[in-house]
């Protein structure tokens, strides 16, 4: 693409916007430009803060992005590539300067330039006598953390008393991965150095401890340059103190993982190092939680703690590669090609290394060897001759059953998780059945209809995508996923593909079920029409096709959790899994924050509780003497 103004090849982009302006792609831009002579002197303001990316438009041309805070330069034109590179690599300069960065730089042409960017507040012009840098905000911060709630230690063995104190909903040790995923197992635990695995971003938050920490300012170049959050010094001091070993570790998990995928050999997909990751993280969750040998809470190796802080960063990353909305990049498939480099741009330009209350405290080179080493291959820079301490053998020993404990985990992951496009997908037909009620709407059913578009919202919010596009994006991360695991266990599986995992099975008592719904709906939301009759037969229908997924994901999950306890040598749940049990995770996640669920709805709006388990779909009124939970634990018929 060539035109004669430069400008229209430099494209300012604030706030990840892409659309163009006036004819020139500018976001927020300035009534009024500066007028700027050669002999003024110009500031990057904080220039350290700036990432430059080259990469490839769907047209297939090669482009040049200035990521710098909310905003973004792209530059489509190759004349103006060398004006970009100057750009970054110059934090102070005379106007003039400008014109010698590449070849044809008339002064005319750069000056419009250099004002677009003074007006959008990437440059400032300064007096040539001062130094133009004032002070910097650095060293010691305080903690950006709230008050820990937590005063003592906990583990999942406790897992019945940490879920009802944080949800009201108990539930056994032995269904803990169908709730909490395998990669956050080991967030609470602590190590030998008195610290958390997940230092400040511990799962549930709500049991992160108040442990002594230094925050300090991120001096590190990029998007955490100077950030207003700080980093965490501690975290980041004990990494170096145990880097060698915990390169000297993962280069043996990538060999295992390697025997496990031996495809990746020719290269690396956003799947595969997904998948690498998770499992990564449920090693230390699989010592803690194994009946024999157990490594007791507080006597984890800090080199786990090390390799779990920093390998997160790979799923956290492919993660939103995976699932990421169309509004910021195109998502990823699971089969498209990855690199360590690949990784660490998407980071830097989609403030990956940014959390709630931090930044990441790693400096690029560290970050540049942890994935020349885990991605690429490539040997330490420590060498080969780093000896590994006796619990690091120990655990280097037991990798096939972590691995085993991280795939299960993984094909539990895809199956819970695919519930939740098939709720979205009910969701929208229900709220189109009430919408188009043909007969007079009563109040029971306007305010079940406020409620049915709020829940909808909600989640499309935190997608941004359509409920097609979000079935579309999760169903073939799933199954990739799914099927990937379930290949890598080989004759550990139930050999199940992912399509027959997720058919609901027609039974007997689905008849029953649905007669009862349609009785108490019928009750409720009174019909008097023909046409309404149809309208609630049609509910009817959504509500028991939703509950058979349901069905169909609880009998899934059961088998992955039956396989993991006896992996574990841990003893069998006492009572049936439920298919509000999955929901769990999103409750401990949204904290006091309501997280819809579409049975809770159906409860609360229209007083039916449907329960359902891999055995039975339960419908009830509410209004009869509902069993409280502690009893319906206890029914009979739950040993499995």
């Amino acid at each position: 693409m060539m035109n004669e103004s430069m400008q229209e090849h430099m494209g300012l982009l604030d706030e990840r916007e892409t659309a163009a302006v006036d004819g020139c792609p500018v976001k927020g831009k300035s009534s009024e430009r500066p007028q700027l002579s050669e002999d003024t002197n110009l500031l990057f303001l904080q220039h350290r803060r700036l990432y430059v990316e080259y990469s490839t438009a769907e047209s297939g041309e090669r482009e040049l992005h200035l990521y710098y805070g909310e905003k973004e330069i792209a530059f489509d034109d190759p004349e103006l590539f060398a004006f970009g590179e100057g750009l970054a690599k110059h934090e102070r300069f005379l106007a003039r300067d400008t014109t010698t960065w590449g070849t044809g730089y008339e002064w005319a042409r750069v000056r419009e330039l250099l004002e677009e960017l003074i007006s959008e507040g990437f440059l400032t012009p300064m007096d040539p006598h001062e130094s133009g840098i004032g002070p910097r905000p650095q060293g010691a911060c305080p903690s950006p953390l709230p008050p820990a709630k937590s005063m003592a230690p906990r583990t999942w063995f406790d897992s019945e008393a940490i879920l009802r104190e944080l949800t009201g909903h108990p539930l056994e040790v032995g269904y803990l991965e169908a709730v909490i995923p395998v990669s956050h197992v080991a967030h609470m635990a602590m190590d030998t150095e008195g610290r958390q695995m997940g230092e400040a971003n511990v799962f549930p938050p709500q049991l992160r401890l108040e442990i002594p920490t230094e925050w300090r300012t991120c001096p590190h170049a990029g998007t955490r340059y100077l950030n207003e959050k700080p980093m965490n010094a501690t975290a980041l001091k004990s990494m170096r103190h145990h880097w060698p070993q915990i390169m000297a570790v993962l280069v043996h998990i990538r060999e295992a993982f390697i025997q496990r995928f031996p495809h990746v050999r020719q290269g690396w997909t956003v799947g595969d190092l997904q998948r690498l990751a998770t499992v990564v993280l449920a090693i230390p969750g699989y010592l803690l939680m194994r009946t024999h040998d157990r490594i007791e809470n507080g006597q984890l190796h800090p080199v786990l703690s090390g390799m779990v802080r920093v390998t997160d960063g790979i799923r956290m990353t492919t993660t939103e590669m995976l699932y990421t909305s169309e509004s910021y990049e195109p998502n990823r498939l699971p089969d498209a090609l990855l690199t360590g480099t690949d990784i660490y741009a998407y980071a830097e330009r989609n403030y990956l290394l940014h959390s709630m209350h931090g930044v990441c405290a790693g400096p690029k080179a560290m970050i540049d060897e942890f994935l020349a080493v885990l991605v690429d291959g490539h040997s330490p820079k420590s060498g080969e001759d780093v000896v590994l301490e006796p619990a690091l053998l120990a655990m280097l020993s037991e990798l096939d059953e972590a691995f085993d404990y991280g795939l299960y985990g993984l094909q539990s992951y895809a199956i819970v998780y695919s519930l939740w496009p098939a709720m979205r997908q009910s969701y929208e037909k229900l709220i189109n059945l009430v919408t188009a009620w043909p007969g007079e709407r009563s109040d029971v059913l306007n305010t079940f209809a406020d409620r049915l578009q709020e829940s909808a919202q909600y989640l499309e919010g935190l997608t941004r995508m359509t409920v097609a596009q979000y079935s579309a994006v999760l169903g073939r991360v799933y199954e990739d996923m799914y099927e990937q695991a379930t290949n890598a266990l080989g004759c550990l599986s139930s050999g199940k593909t992912y399509a027959e995992s997720m058919t609901p099975t027609n039974t007997p008592h689905h008849a029953d079920a649905t007669a009862q719904l349609q009785a108490l709906l019928y009750q409720h939301l009174n019909p008097i029409t023909d046409a309404d009759c149809i309208a609630v037969n049609s509910i009817v229908d959504c509500l028991m096709d939703y509950s058979c997924q349901e069905q169909a994901v609880v009998r899934a999950v059961g088998e992955s959790q039956r396989a993991i306890n006896r992996l574990l040598e841990r003893a069998m749940p006492t009572r049936p899994l439920a298919a509000a049990d999955l929901h769990l995770f999103q409750k401990l996640r949204g904290g006091s924050q309501r997280q819809p669920y579409l049975p809770d709805d159906i409860a609360d709006m229209l007083e039916i509780r449907i329960t359902v388990t891999q055995d039975d779909i339960h419908i009830v009124d509410r209004s009869m003497n509902e069993p409280t939970v502690e009893q319906s634990e206890t029914r009979p018929g739950g040993q499995q």
